[in-house]
């Protein structure tokens, strides 16, 4: 990794804080959980990782044990997601200097030294990489990857079957009568016909006439979603188009409204991605707004989608 690298401290006290190269703590089973070194790949990716654990760890105490820190980061949809599953490489050093979650393999292996039972596990969740840092590698204290509740899928929505059931279409295109697509009609997503027009109603595309033997043959098909980068449409889909897991689960740094919003209006992927990073190095929606702008994106919509994250 580059010099850019940073170490995130959790936990510990006064020794909390991010630090440029990795502090060593004294390891193994006898000793607490916390504090916990975690390698970040820019010093902006410390402090935003510190502002999603700092809500956590203000509610625990100093006497918190293995089983309650868990229960308390299991409980945090912010923790547990911050990295998606499978994006990601983590390295996590339980006897070794320094040990914490490294990002690399080199750095997990240089951080054997003389350890005559060094010991680190490789894996692509960070929440798992968090959980074995805590029960100090005992896998028999290790909790589940996914609880119980979010393998039912009887009594859990996911967010990409919610966006299809709640848009209510089916596989079919239902059709239009033809007209010519304006601007404001394109992006009829993304903005509110208030904000265009506080007088006049939304213009909407004329019925087909079915009376006409001709119509059926110049009808255009309803748009199911706009696909769209932060200044533009890019195209547009005509048939049922379920988001990406890519896409929903950069989305889900947002917070619900946020994500769906977003997933809604057709971004990509690395669209979400920027959107969530320009989310995380501003504390105000004001801000977030103005540099979301800078990149092309609506100013109105913009503060909108900043209304919605900043709740």
């Amino acid at each position: 990794m580059a010099d850019s690298t940073r170490w995130l401290v959790i936990g510990g006290g006064s020794k909390a804080g991010v630090y440029r190269t990795c502090p060593v703590f004294p390891c193994g089973r006898s000793t607490p959980p916390l504090p916990i070194a975690i390698e970040c790949e820019s010093e902006t990716e410390a402090r935003s990782l510190y502002r999603i654990f700092q809500p956590t760890l203000s509610k625990l105490s100093p006497k918190s044990g293995p089983s309650d820190i868990l229960t308390a980061f299991q409980h945090s949809d912010g923790i547990r997601n911050f990295f998606p599953n499978g994006t990601r490489d983590f390295y996590a050093v339980v006897i070794g200097a320094p040990a914490g979650i490294h990002r690399t393999r080199t750095g997990a292996e240089n951080s054997k030294g003389s350890f005559a039972y060094h010991s680190y596990r490789h894996t692509q969740s960070f929440w798992e990489a968090l959980a074995f840092m805590v029960v100090k590698g005992q896998e028999a204290r290790m909790p589940p990857l996914l609880t119980s509740t979010e393998l039912a899928e009887e009594s859990h929505v996911s967010l990409e079957e919610a966006f299809d059931r709640n848009l209510h279409l089916g596989s079919s295109s239902p059709t239009l009568g033809t007209t010519t697509p304006t601007d404001s009609l394109r992006s009829s997503l993304s903005h509110d016909w208030r904000h265009d027009d506080p007088v006049s109603p939304p213009r909407y595309a004329p019925e087909a006439d079915h009376t006409n033997p001709h119509a059926s043959s110049s009808a255009t098909p309803i748009v199911y979603i706009h696909v769209r980068n932060l200044s533009s449409v890019v195209s547009s889909q005509h048939h049922v188009t379920r988001p990406s897991l890519e896409a929903t689960a950069q989305a889900r740094r947002l917070g619900e409204d946020g994500a769906w919003y977003v997933l809604a209006h057709g971004y990509q992927p690395s669209d979400i991605a920027t959107i969530v990073q320009i989310y995380r190095r501003n504390d105000s929606k004001e801000s977030f707004a103005l540099q979301l702008a800078a990149l092309g994106m609506a100013l109105a919509e913009a503060t909108y989608l900043g209304d919605l994250i900043y709740l």
